[in-house]
């Protein structure tokens, strides 16, 4: 089997690296002036998606010719996706419940309300005022639980496919 025990450090390892590159990714975007939540941050997932193709591809030039069933690859990476995603999950929660995370989410709350405000003549228009007011709450509920979720369910969704294609792509059998 492509995954054993021997190889569950492996992933840890790349894991907590693919975790010091978002939060690296983050910074720099905060750095240059854009707030590092929502679909700001989801190029990071290219990061993922780069470390699943890498690991795979590492481990199938170490066995060689040997046989692997394609769902022994595609396991093996959504073991390392889950734990990325739980490694990313555990710090967005604890960042944005510190007063640094928490200054930048409120900050990010009130420029997504404004620009909100500018649209919604239209928004009222094309969508009705309950649709517009239940938006304008949703914004203003988000908190650090909600981004954390959401960034965990995002790259287990955002992962299956290209999981599923480096798996059939690299199967031998």
């Amino acid at each position: 089997m492509f995954l054993n025990l021997k190889r569950i450090p492996e992933l840890v390892i790349a894991a907590l690296l693919v975790l010091g590159l978002i939060l690296v990714y983050c910074y720099v975007l905060y750095q240059n002036g854009t707030i590092p939540i929502g679909g700001k941050k989801a190029p990071s997932y290219v990061i993922v998606l780069f470390f699943q193709w890498f690991l795979v591809q590492r481990g199938m030039k170490r066995r060689d010719t040997q046989s692997v069933h394609f769902l022994h690859l595609f396991v093996y990476q959504y073991v390392f996706v889950i734990l990325v995603s739980i490694l990313t999950y555990s710090f967005f929660y604890w960042f944005y419940q510190s007063s640094e995370g928490l200054n930048i989410l409120n900050e990010y709350i009130r420029l997504s309300l404004s620009e909100l405000a500018q649209y919604q003549k239209v928004i009222v228009q094309q969508e009705g005022q309950s649709y517009f007011l239940e938006l304008k709450n949703n914004i203003s509920q988000i908190n650090a639980f909600s981004i954390a979720k959401d960034d965990f369910f995002q790259k287990l969704a955002l992962s299956f496919l290209p999981n599923l294609l480096i798996s059939l792509y690299y199967k031998r059998s």
